[in-house]
């Protein structure tokens, strides 16, 4: 492996990008990583032996410089892109740190992807980009654009749509090679943005009663990090005639944050979640693109089935991964 161009992964020291890592290093690929930061602890402890295996460029994804500064360094053969913010609240009155890391940031990947000959990036999106649901299962071929409430997500959204509609532009006039993954509701160890399942697993392991004042109803398609980060590593390998979007998900039906209050009750003896059987005013807003999504192009294209299809097994494992994190720190 020594001596082979590596894959640069942005954002790989966050969540998801943690999970990416240890795939990639575990398919037998050399990584870079270029993140605004070193390892957090739980990211430590999801890389384990892995974690000192690779080599770290801190920067922004915004800063053209800095970028193509490390592509010129490193020479990567393929990016994998999930540098981002991830707050749709925050975005939505704070429009331009989402233009200049979700959108631009991508352009610069994209520039240092033509004017450095990468074979191709694997570009994380979000199932943001969704207006109101028009059928389900949603596929690739759904609409992004409605005359009405395209985007749902204020300027998260309209960033990744941006972002999807570039990395188009740039195959459509250089070549550029790239796969997009739509995430959903990422969830499992290490995770930052709650979605319900954060408090509920690790409060549950520590003891503490976790209470909501809303939320039981509200739907998702929970998806594994690991299984996202199998995937990134599957649309590496794609064919060149696959489809340029994929869903990063279950395929299933949705799953309530009651019902998943639910499990982990079952899954830690004794513990306690209180979720009212209501919902807030901005997860009224959110609901009409919630809906089952398909995975039937990853599975026929790319040979992909999620480990984690049952969010049972997930959420066992995620309660697995926090008790022995927090053993081992204490």
């Amino acid at each position: 492996m020594a001596g082979e161009p590596p894959v640069l992964v942005t954002g790989g020291t966050g969540f998801i990008g943690t999970y990416v890592v240890r795939a990639l290093l575990e398919s037998g690929r050399r990584v870079v990583v270029f993140d605004i930061r070193g390892l957090t602890p739980e990211g430590r402890f999801t890389l384990g032996d892995l974690a000192d295996a690779f080599e770290v460029e801190e920067g922004s994804i915004d800063d053209w410089s800095r970028v193509m500064h490390v592509v010129r360094r490193h020479n990567p053969v393929d990016v994998v892109h999930l540098a981002t913010i991830t707050h749709p609240v925050f975005l939505f009155t704070n429009p331009m740190p989402g233009v200049r890391v979700n959108f631009e940031g991508t352009i610069h990947v994209l520039e240092a992807s033509r004017l450095f000959d990468i074979r191709r990036i694997v570009y994380f999106s979000s199932i943001g980009v969704l207006p109101a649901k028009q059928y389900e299962p949603i596929d690739a071929a759904h609409p992004i654009f409605l005359a009405r409430d395209s985007v749902p997500t204020g300027v998260y959204g309209a960033s990744k749509i941006a972002a999807e509609a570039f990395c188009s532009a740039y195959n459509q006039a250089f070549g550029t090679d790239f796969r997009t993954v739509r995430p959903s509701a990422v969830y499992g160890f290490g995770m930052q943005w709650p979605i319900f399942i954060k408090p509920m697993v690790e409060g549950a392991v520590r003891g503490e009663v976790v209470t909501f004042e809303s939320g039981g109803p509200f739907p998702r398609d929970y998806t594994h990090a690991a299984d996202l980060a199998s995937l990134a590593v599957a649309c590496l390998d794609a064919p060149d005639e696959a489809d340029r979007i994929f869903y990063g998900a279950t395929g299933e039906p949705l799953v309530t944050a009651a019902e998943v209050a639910r499990i982990v009750m079952e899954l830690v003896p004794g513990s306690r979640i209180e979720i009212p059987d209501t919902l807030t005013e901005a997860d009224q807003m959110e609901l009409p693109y919630r809906g089952r999504l398909s995975i039937d192009s990853n599975r026929s294209q790319l040979g992909w089935e999620p480990r984690f299809r049952d969010v049972r097994d997930g959420i066992a494992d995620y309660v697995e991964r926090y008790r022995a994190f927090v053993s081992s720190s204490g």
